[in-house]
Order: C-alpha cells, then structure tokens, then sequence
C-alpha cells in the first residue's frame, strides 16, 4: 500500500482499521448516518451523580483552592493535591472495584470543565493520570495482576504519568529512541535513554512508559508475535512497548523541572534513564504494541480531556467579558454599542456554544463502546483548542490595556484582578498537547482518505507498470462510476424525531449535501494529483477542516434542538444559526480549493526562504542565529542510531562536537 506520509511507516503501522460505527468515516465518503448522532438521552441518575460531584468539587475548590497562589508560586500545594486524591479526584475514571468512582465519560468531562473554570492548572494536573496516565492503558490492554496491584494505588494516593515524547521526537512517536533490552536472565529489562515534557514526572511516583525492544518474529499456535531477544543479539527490529515504570527505580532521573510561556503550576520533567530495571511482568499488554496503545489512549485526552479544559477555560472569560463591554465607556460610548465590540461578541458567542456542543455529543459518543470515535475526538480536540486561543484573544482584545496586564499589577490598583492574560498564555498548551493541531488534520485526512487508499492501491503506487495503471484505471471506472453518481444524489435524512425541527431539518440537509459534494471533490483530487496527494499538507487540511466545520453544524443543531426541548434556554438557535451561517461560507470555499489553489507558490516562496534567499529580511539588525543563544558550557545530546550519543558542548560560541560511548 502506498504511504500517504512520507517517513510516517511505522505510524502507518501502529493504526488500525476503523472498526466501529463512525459517523465521520461515513461522512468522507458521502453518506453521513445522521441516527449515529441520536444517542439516547443520558440516564438521569448517572447525570444526578455527575452533578452532585461537580457540587462537591466547587465547594472544595472555593475553600481550599487558591488560583492566584498556584499562579505566583508555579506549584500546587500539597494540601489540594491530597484533598483531591481523598475526594477521588484523580480516580474518576477508575472503576469502583479498583477503589475509583467509575464515572462516565460524560461526568468526567462535566467534571473537568467545572474545574478549568476556577483553576485550569489544577484541572489538567487531575486530568493527565487518567486520560493518558497509567490507568487507562492497564485498565484497556493490563492483566488482572497489573490491574489489581496498579489501580488502587493511582485511584486515592498516589499520582502517575506518561512518558512518550523525547527531545528530538515530539508528535513524531515513532521514532522515540529510549531502549528496554532484555537481560540475559530474561527476567528484566535495561532501559537507557530519556524523555521530555512529561506532564506530572516530577511528582509521580508510576509512569507508562513507551520504549524500542529489540525482538524478533516468532509464531506460536498459528499467532506470530514479536519476541524480546535476550541482551539484543538476533534482533530483527526494535519494536515499540509500553511499561509499568516505579519512578523510585535506581537509574531514574527528573534533570529538570521544564518551564513554560504560561501552565505555570503544571510538574513537567525532563528525565533519563540509566541502566534501569523493569520486571518482564511490567509489560503493558503485547511487546511491539506500544505505540498503538499509545494511540488509543491519546484518544480518551483528545475527546475529554482537552475539550473540557478548552470550554472551562472560555467559559470562565465569558462573563468577565460581558461585564468589560457593558461597563466601559471609551468617547462617551459603550463598546456595546459599537459594532465591532458587537461583533467580535457574537462570533465568541457562537464559538463558545459550538465548543460546548462538540464536546458534548463526542463525550456521549464516547460513553457507547460501539463508536469508534478516533476522527472524531481528533476534531474536538483541534476545534476546541483552536477556538479557545481565538476565544481568550478576542477576549483580551476587549479588555485592552487591562487584558495585557497582569492580575497582580491590577490589583495593586484595586482593579479586578481577572486573569485574561494568564489564560491566553495557558491556552497555547491546548493546541499543543496530546497532539498538534498541524499533526492531527493530516491525521483525520488520512482517516477520510484510508477507504479509497485501500481501493486505488495500485494505481498510486508510482512504480506500477503502465500497463498495470490502465488496467487498474479499468477497474476502478467500473467501481467508482456507480459511487460517483450516488454523490449526485440527494439522500432524505433519518425519519426521527430529532430530524423533524425545521432547524435541524436545514442545517443536516445542507450537511448531507456538502458531504456529497466532499466526496466528490477528494475523488477528483485523488485523480488529478495521485501519489503527489501524499505530501499535500494544504489539500488534507482542508478535508479536515471541511469535515470539522460539518460536524460542528451537526453537533450544534442537535445541541440547541435537545436543549430547546429540556426548556433550557429558547435563544441556543440564535447561537446554532449563527454558526451554521459562517460555517457554510468556508466550506464551500475550502472544498473548491481542496481541487484548486495556490498552495505551490507559497511554498516556493517558503522554500526559497528556507534556502536562504532572501538576506535582506534581517538586514538592519543585530543578526543571531539560534544556537547564538546558547549559553557557554552548554551540552546538549542527541542519539545517533546505535553509535550512542553525540555530545555538543559550547564554548566561546564554538561548537565542539564528541562521541559519548
């Protein structure tokens, strides 16, 4: 099969075929099934406990969270973490016979939206154990053992991570470099190596760990599986595997508490690992599975987790907000009365509700095993993140002066001391974390595009014969003419009683005609531009988008129509209208360029950039380079396959180069 992405072969490995209902993986093809977005109301009773927690959590948070004191001092005390862990904060997700509170994923997210909105810190120091922390891999690939021993520990006392990305390997995960190799013995493994950005490594005490085994190919009772080889000798490849890795092992080492742009509280180690010993028991499932579970896990912190943070933090800005463009008066006229406030306004409006339905309908779709929710969780985790920075920044803009400063220096003033620009410094995490958003939508276009991979195989791969080509051409017109007329026409949506709103009605026929007129446009694309369709960042991302600004209609019409019906608020249509009005105006705009636009020739522009072709741009300045900000005495290391490491040392700016063994 040829790959879409070049250097991505082991990704493409590590992925599997959608397996469960997709409402997405429908839609891409041109025949969206509108009833996988009808899901049955949420049972009463688990919605009454998720908010009577969420009453617990606030009142905990109002008396003993202090968000200004985890903003100056860049730490969350001990008293709130263990407060948390006695209220089983951080064993939401665990079931009850394991000592968690076994909520849904629905009461998860209600949850951490809660508690984004007072501290988003604390939020996500509470969210990364059991999103992407080591309950969710032992509770979805663990043995009972594991699970037993494992996941009463992280329910109620103690704190885990996940350590995946490396200095040199960030969204690339496949090419991690840390190593286990089994001991001669057969009874440990030796890992060597190091990692970074591990999102509360300095005060976990277990971490999941994904390293490279040397193993080799064995089959037994008809299974082939990948076998670690004793000291690595026989390896055939080194194969990705998660770990149940003690923090407390000798040859574990946090070097360095990372500091960022904002997330000031957040415990994030860079930490290596020397000669250190992981029982053969401590494997997480299968050897060579690791980055596929990995994958899967990530999916639970990009359909919950970073949503729900997302929309906890905008929500927190909204009314602040409000208050700024009803009270200030600038040339004897309140911003609300003028209409680039009004606006700026309505489009935070629209967004906010947009998130908040998305995360919604995701979350509810989570709760039912038989969705495969991967495009769909990626969406919501780039939407909200997206949509939260453009959020907060309008926002900012609003306030000024006042958005720029800093809640401390304001309240020296006696101003209140809204923390608008903390927040906008925070959000950038969002788009960051567990996935960037120029990662995920060629991700999310790989999904839409697997099926027609799968049937045009052999007309893409660039080294088939001519011959082969124009039989395959054949055969495809035979398969495709047929699918290709079906885009053509118009297929009457689901006779349910959420179809029947004249809204609704609208919005998902414009939604099921768009999608028909998707499919067509990636089929040409497929045609005119074949395997070079690969490399074509501008024309995948546009599909995501497209795909992303359909769901978003979907989730916000049935959001508005369910409330509406639950007597919540008659005005969520003004919102749902609105961003069915805006989104249709860059839909049919994107899919004309998914066929036509000018991405080349801004390459070419970058790409002579990057050649250096354009000296002038730094002309006039004191010109540096980014290793002139290196400190003297600086060494940095970076693994070269198997020779080991290269060290750089600084000195007087010149940079001296040696082989470590």
């Amino acid at each position: 099969m040829p790959q879409l992405f070049k250097g991505m072969e082991d990704i493409e490995e590590a992925r599997e075929q959608i397996a469960g209902s997709s409402f997405m993986g429908g839609l891409f093809l041109g025949h969206p099934e509108f009833h996988l977005l009808c899901l049955p109301d949420e049972p009463a009773e688990e919605k009454e406990i998720g908010e009577a927690y969420c009453r617990t959590i606030e009142d905990f948070l109002r008396r003993h969270v202090d968000p200004d004191e985890i903003e100056r001092t860049a730490k969350i005390p001990e008293h709130v973490l263990s407060g948390l862990q006695n209220l089983g904060a951080f064993g939401m997700k665990i079931p009850k016979e394991y000592g968690g509170l076994g909520f849904s994923h629905t009461n998860y997210g209600r949850v951490l939206m809660l508690m984004a909105s007072w501290s988003n810190i604390l939020s996500l120091t509470v969210a990364v154990p059991q999103s992407i922390g080591i309950a969710m891999p032992i509770l979805l690939f663990g043995n009972t053992e594991q699970k037993k021993k494992y996941l009463p520990r992280v329910a109620r006392k103690e704190i885990s991570a996940f350590a995946l990305t490396e200095p040199q390997t960030g969204s690339d995960a496949a090419n991690i470099q840390t190593e286990a190799i089994l001991n001669a013995a057969g009874t440990h493994f030796l890992v060597n190596g190091e990692k970074l950005w591990c999102t509360n490594g300095p005060i976990a005490s277990v971490v999941t760990l994904i390293a490279r085994v040397p193993s080799k190919r064995e089959t037994r009772h008809g299974q082939t599986a990948w076998v670690p080889v004793r000291e690595g000798k026989g390896a055939e490849r080194q194969v990705h595997t998660a770990f149940i890795l003690e923090m407390n092992s000798e040859g574990v080492t946090v070097q360095q508490r990372c500091q960022f742009e904002g997330c000031r509280g957040i415990e994030n180690a860079h930490m290596t690992f020397s000669d250190v010993r992981i029982p053969v028991e401590n494997v997480i499932g299968e050897v060579g599975k690791g980055l596929k579970y990995a994958f899967s896990i990530l999916n639970v912190g990009r359909a919950i987790s970073v949503p729900a943070i997302c929309v906890g933090m905008a929500k927190q800005a909204w009314q602040p907000t409000l208050d700024r463009v009803n009270s200030r008066v600038t040339f004897q006229k309140p911003l609300s009365q003028r209409q680039t406030q009004m606006v700026r306004t309505g489009q935070m409006a629209a967004n906010l509700f947009a998130m908040e339905a998305l995360s919604a309908l995701v979350w509810h779709m989570a709760d039912h095993e038989t969705y495969d929710i991967r495009i769909e969780a990626a969406i919501a985790k780039i939407r909200c993140s997206e949509k939260t920075i453009q959020f907060l920044k309008d926002a900012q803009i609003i306030f000024g002066g006042m958005g720029y400063e800093t809640a401390d220096s304001k309240r020296v003033r006696g101003e209140p001391a809204f923390v608008i620009e903390q927040l906008v410094r925070d959000a950038e995490m969002s788009r960051i974390g567990e996935g960037a958003t120029d990662i995920l939508r060629p991700f999310v276009a790989r999904e839409a595009l697997n099926p027609h991979l799968e049937k045009t195989k052999r007309y893409l791969d660039e080294h088939g014969s001519a011959f082969t080509r124009m039989r395959e051409i054949f055969n495809l017109f035979q398969w495709y003419l047929p699918q290709y007329w079906g885009h053509w026409k118009r297929k009457p949506l689901p006779s349910r009683q959420e179809m029947r709103h004249p809204n609704v009605h609208k919005h998902l026929c414009y939604v099921e005609h768009a999608s028909r007129k998707l499919a067509r446009a990636i089929l040409y694309a497929l045609a005119l531009h074949r395997e070079a369709l690969r490399d074509d960042q501008g024309r995948q991302s546009r599909i995501e988008m497209v795909g992303e600004d359909l769901l978003t209609i979907a989730a916000t019409s049935l959001y508005a129509a369910s409330q509406s019906r639950l007597g919540t608020d008659a005005g969520l249509w003004d919102l749902a209208n609105e961003v069915f009005r805006t989104h249709r105006v860059r839909i049919d705009r994107m899919i004309t360029e998914i066929i036509h636009n000018d991405d080349k020739e801004t390459a070419a522009v970058g790409t002579r950039a990057l050649l250096g072709r354009y000296p002038s741009l730094t002309n006039g300045i004191i010109e540096r380079g980014l290793d002139d900000y290196l400190s003297k005495g600086t060494v940095r290391l970076f693994r070269q396959g198997q020779e080991g490491f290269v060290e750089h040392t600084v000195r007087d700016k010149n940079v001296v180069t040696v082989l470590r063994p």
